[in-house]
């Protein structure tokens, strides 16, 4: 079992390239107790700044390069790691990706930094509409848990 956390946005704001405080706690919390493997977005990169910013005893480092290209990369990162074993929680600051790890059942833990509060700065800079999307399917998900006659 595995934690998958993302660099970008959790650990590391990608426009200052400064640490988030509350992400590398995070991680060194869970590090305590889980093997945790780092998503990045250009591994050598990203190794070298974790490197520089004391983040020590990294499981491993998943890059994009490991996997195929698709429209989602990030979503690709989760199905490669997903097919290595088996991933009990993803840490990441884009809705859209929760949303996604929610349809199919995979825990999600959605970081979200108040630097974020400005729409340009978010992952999914979109709108709110990613938001709404989650709310929905946790709604859709908690109904059908409520009519399945398998639970008691």
């Amino acid at each position: 079992m595995a934690t998958l956390m993302f660099i970008d946005y959790v650990l590391r704001d990608p426009v200052t390239n400064a640490p988030i405080p509350q992400g590398m706690k995070l991680f060194r919390m869970l590090k305590e107790h889980d093997r945790v493997l780092l998503l990045a977005t250009h591994k050598e990169k990203d190794d070298r700044w974790l490197r520089e910013n004391k983040v020590n005893l990294v499981d491993d480092i998943i890059g994009p390069d490991l996997v195929f290209a698709g429209e989602f990369p990030e979503w690709r990162q989760v199905e490669f790691c997903r097919g290595q074993g088996a991933v009990e929680l993803v840490v990441t600051a884009n809705p859209d990706l929760a949303k996604k790890l929610l349809e199919v059942g995979i825990t999600s833990f959605l970081f979200l930094h108040p630097r974020y509060l400005t729409e340009k700065f978010r992952p999914d800079s979109g709108g709110v509409k990613a938001w709404k999307s989650i709310v929905t399917e946790i709604q859709t998900q908690q109904e059908q848990f409520t009519e399945d006659h398998r639970v008691n």
